[in-house]
């Protein structure tokens, strides 16, 4: 079998026991870096719906998936061997931010530090984009 450029990963989701333990790795493995905070791993497809990020099976805008050339031979649409394995870490059609939506985290030092008061702090979301 010739091997093609393509990672995926398929789960039986019979099995699945909810804890992450895939979606965890996966992030730690590829995700480690400034710029994919926006990257949520831990994401489930529902159909019928646009997808996340939205519309992302549309393989004319985001390039992706094979096309069958004139002599028949399947190739990504990304380009040639040589310019997949270019593109695989740091392939320019990408979605951007406003595809998804804002990234956030929690305030959770503010749940150890809040003066005891009449009522419990909570923990209010922060954006991770621009803090």
């Amino acid at each position: 079998m010739k091997i093609r450029s393509q990672v995926g990963m398929v789960l039986n989701l019979d099995k699945c026991i909810g804890c992450h333990t895939c979606s965890v790795t996966c992030k730690n493995v590829w995700t480690g870096r400034e710029g994919m905070e926006y990257a949520w791993f831990n994401n489930v497809e529902t159909k019928p719906g646009i997808g996340y990020p939205k519309n992302w099976e549309d393989q004319d805008e985001w390039q992706g998936g094979w096309v069958r050339d004139v002599n028949g031979k399947i190739r990504p649409r990304l380009g040639s061997k040589m310019g997949v394995i270019t593109k695989i870490f740091a392939n320019p059609v990408v979605p951007q931010i406003d595809d998804y939506y804002e990234p956030f985290t929690f305030d959770y030092e503010h749940l150890h530090s809040a003066p005891e008061g009449k009522h419990i702090p909570t923990a209010r979301p922060r954006s991770l984009i621009d803090g």
